[in-house]
């Protein structure tokens, strides 16, 4: 069967459906979809509704399609920060290697579930460049942070982050 627009269009509006359940369904179709999803699910990161933004931002990152990369990047500066966190789940989904430089900026966010997610995306994309930046939250106030940036320098796995790990063995 032909995945046609007569079938994606009503499913991406139910994605601002005032229904949870009607959302996450809908989300959860458009993956299955897959590749036919990815550019209408690509727009809807433009839509006004944040729901919409990310139900579509956590949908493309299940796809696995790299080419919303860079909508992705820029809507980790959202004024909503559930957006910014499924911005970035999607993008450590992808394994976006180009999106490393944004989600280490992205680690500033005063969102503290915001950060969880840009460390589990780092850990996912296990990028060498990000190992200085995630060494510095070896030393953070919280200790989810904290064993989040462990996790990710063991998914690294090169030399300096091995430095990094063994200096926090102490905590």
């Amino acid at each position: 069967m032909d995945i046609s627009k007569d079938m994606i269009s009503p499913l991406i509006n139910d994605l601002s459906n005032k229904n949870e359940d009607i959302r996450w369904a809908a989300a959860y179709a458009l993956v299955q979809i897959g590749a036919p999803s990815v550019e209408p699910l690509t727009k809807a990161l433009d839509d006004r509704d944040s729901v919409v933004r990310l139900r579509a931002a956590w949908a493309l990152g299940r796809i696995g399609d790299l080419r919303p990369v860079d909508k992705l990047v820029a809507i980790l500066r959202d004024g909503d920060w559930a957006v910014r966190m499924r911005a970035a789940e999607a993008l450590g989904k992808l394994r976006a290697h180009k999106a490393t430089e944004a989600l280490i900026l992205a680690l500033r966010d005063e969102k503290i579930d915001v950060r969880r997610h840009v460390i589990a995306a780092l850990t996912q994309i296990a990028d060498p460049a990000s190992a200085d930046r995630l060494g510095e939250l070896l030393k953070d106030a919280d200790w989810r942070v904290r064993m989040g940036a462990v996790l990710a320098h063991s998914a690294i796995g090169d030399e300096k982050s091995y430095l990094f790990l063994k200096t926090a063995t102490g905590d």
